[in-house]
Order: structure tokens, then sequence, then C-alpha cells
């Protein structure tokens, strides 16, 4: 056993699931080619967004396959067939999106395990079409000497993975430093960077499969790094970072002159929210815009309507999983602040936190949009057994927005 929180007869029992599973996704996507091709429609959606759907499911359960076999400590060979099972399964991705950690886990794994340079093709290509723009899977790519040269500054989750890239700039100069900050990235940050995924008890559920830094490894392995401190964390594959030494992998300089993609500079943002000033004060100005239409549309717009327009943005089916139950909820039109609350939320501005969580240890992933400004952590009390917290300019002195309390956290 690589993981020692795994129950191993859970692994076993969850593994054979998966491939039965898969067994069945199967099945149903070779009827349902067949019905496209006598144009045969049998259920409401569309065939060809369930196919995808099953493709996703099957990408999703491959890479549980390779978590739980990794974490039971099953040889490196066995994780191969499953891997490149995945990669068919995702590149039949266009609508459906993949899921930021599990698109870059396949990623890391195509180094870790030395895949073909055609395989780290195809995932490119999934990543093109997800439009993933992320620093950790564009500095993979690159190093896969694939011909990608394109390295976005930006990361998807900026928590805790802009941590790497510290670590691949030290690499460019002191070897030992870099793979000193690789060891406290992985026993102080990464896996505590992940709190807000409800990863921390998760070992305590049944069905736990591990959790793997594969990216981590695989920035280790390009790099060279001594990573022999690190053969004991739970959370870091030593196995697969030396499982091979076969592949031509490229150490790319952060200041080689390779295509940049940037982040939206504060200037294209259209400030103001017109529709009520004040809540400029506790609102970055990237979602000025936003916030001001959807405070004019929900006192506008019927609530059919509404519910259509945002079904999406603020997945509301997720709350309202019938449009009947958000026109019975909403029946006073008292929901207006819970609402920017829900999108500030998908957003990653706003933290939320189960009643159970305890705020010290998800209290670092709270994102600083205020650049130079000091700020302050308030509490927006929606009355559900969530809450919801950001970080705010310290002279922010609003007690509320709409039905929502705003309180200060001491």
């Amino acid at each position: 056993m690589r993981d020692h929180l795994c129950v191993e007869n859970e692994c076993r029992e969850g593994i054979e699931y998966n491939y039965e599973f898969i067994e069945e996704n199967r099945e149903d996507i070779k009827d349902l080619e067949e019905d496209i091709k006598n144009k045969i429609q049998r259920y409401p959606s569309d065939n060809t967004n369930i196919i995808e759907a099953r493709h996703l499911r099957n990408s999703k359960y491959l890479l549980e396959n390779i978590r739980a076999k990794y974490s039971l400590g099953e040889k490196m060979i066995t994780l191969e067939e499953d891997f490149e099972n995945a990669i068919s399964d995702l590149v039949n991705m266009n609508k459906k999106e993949t899921g930021y950690l599990n698109l870059l886990w396949m990623v890391a794994l195509g180094v870790l395990l030395e895949t073909d340079q055609q395989n780290m093709k195809r995932l490119a290509k999934v990543v093109e079409k997800q439009k993933m723009k992320d620093f950790v899977i564009d500095y993979l790519l690159c190093a896969s000497d694939i011909g990608w040269t394109k390295i976005n500054h930006a990361f998807y989750e900026e928590i805790p993975y802009s941590n790497t890239k510290k670590i691949i700039e030290l690499a460019q100069t002191d070897k030992k430093e870099a793979s000193d900050r690789l060891h406290t990235y992985m026993e102080k940050e990464w896996f505590q960077g992940h709190y807000d995924y409800e990863w921390r008890n998760a070992h305590k559920e049944p069905g736990y499969i591990g959790f793997w830094s594969f990216e981590t490894a695989a920035i280790a392995k390009i790099l060279e790094l001594d990573d022999e401190g690190l053969k004991d964390n739970i959370h870091y594959p030593y196995d697969l970072a030396h499982y091979k030494n076969n592949m031509e992998l490229i150490d790319i300089p952060l200041n080689q002159n390779l295509e940049k993609t940037v982040e939206e500079e504060p200037e294209d943002w259209i400030e103001g929210i017109g529709n009520n000033p004040t809540l400029e004060k506790i609102i970055p100005v990237k979602w000025h815009s936003f916030v001001n239409e959807l405070i004019s549309d929900y006192q506008a717009l019927f609530d059919e309507q509404f519910y259509d327009k945002y079904k999406e943005p603020l997945e509301l089916e997720q709350i309202w999983f019938y449009k009947d139950e958000f026109k019975e909820e909403n029946e006073e039109k008292n929901l207006l602040g819970t609402l920017i609350v829900f999108a500030l939320t998908q957003r990653d501005y706003i933290l939320q936190l189960d009643y159970k969580d305890d705020l010290e240890d998800y209290i670092h992933t709270i994102k600083d949009f205020w650049q130079e400004s000091e700020t302050k952590l308030i509490e927006f009390d929606i009355g559900y057994d969530q809450h919801y917290y950001a970080q705010v300019p310290i002279d922010a002195n609003v007690e509320n927005m709409y039905e929502v309390i705003i309180k200060n956290v001491k």
C-alpha cells in the first residue's frame, strides 16, 4: 500500500464497479451511435450530448482507477492501459468540461508514464478544445517536446498552484534551493491548498482512493530535482516520478521567448454598479458589469426568464432543481442578495464553507482582488447552514446587500 489510509477491499471493489460502469457506458455509446445512423432519438437529450457525457464519465472512472491502483501499490505498468483508454474518452469532449484537476493530472501522468508523443498531442488538443488557460498544464506540455510553444502565465487555480512557478524559477539558478522549495510545497501547501475541495476528511469516508500530486512529481522529473525526502509523503507519487527515464524532456526557461497569453487588464472591465453604487465598495471592479446586469434582470424579468438566463452562470439547477421551486422561494422577490453571493462564489471571490468546516483551515485560500488596498474579512449571512467569506477594503462599511446581512469577522 502506498497510501495506508485506504481500505484495500473498498478500493478494489471500487475499481471493479468502475470497470462495470465503463463497460455499460461503452455499450450505451455503441447503441447511441447506431441510433444516430438510423436517425432515431429515444431520449429528450440529444444523442450526441449523451454520448459525450458517457465518454466524460468513463474518463473520470479510469482516472479514479489509476489513483486507486497507485494507492494500493500496484505495478506502474497496470496504470498505462487505463491512462490510454482515458485519453480515448477525453478526445470525444466537445461541449462537456473535463474539469481542471482531471485534465491537469492526465497531462502530468503522460509525463510520468512517459507516454508517446502522439498521446501527449492528443491531450494537447483536449486542452485547446477546453480553452484551459493554465501555467502548469502549459509548462508540462512545453516540456514534453511536442511543439507546444505557449505558456499562459495565469493559473486556473492560483492556490496552491502558483507556488509551482516559484519552484521552476528557483531551478533555473539553484537546484538545491528548488528542491527545498519542492519539499515545502508538498509538506505544507499542496494538500492544504485543496481544503476547499473537501479533501481534508475524505479519508474518513467510504471509498477513499487517495490524492496524489502527479503534476508536482512531473515537474520534479523535468527539473531533475532531489525528491528523496518525499518518498514517504502520502500525496507525492515518488515511485511514478522514478518509473522511467527514457523520455526526452525539456527544462523550459521561463524567460524564453515563448508565446504568452495575458489575463484581461483591469481597464478592459466596465467600472460601476449603477443599479446599486454602494456595492462597489465590496465587489471588485472586474465583476461590476456582471452584477449590475444581474440586478437589472432580477428586477425586470419574470422568474421563468431570469431562471433560464442564469441557470448555467449561477448553476441555479444545483439549488432549485425545478423552475417552479425557484418561483416559489422567490415569491416575495427577496433573493437578490443571495443570488449575488452565489454568483461571486462561482467566480472564486467568495469562499463557501460548510457549517462543519473550520475557517482557520481555509482562510489562506480566500483570494484578495483589491490589489494594494488593505483588506479585512467579512461574512455574508444568507441564513443557510453555509458560511460565505470574502476580503474587502478595510474602510468598506456596508451592513447589508439587499436581504443578506454583512458581518465583520474578527
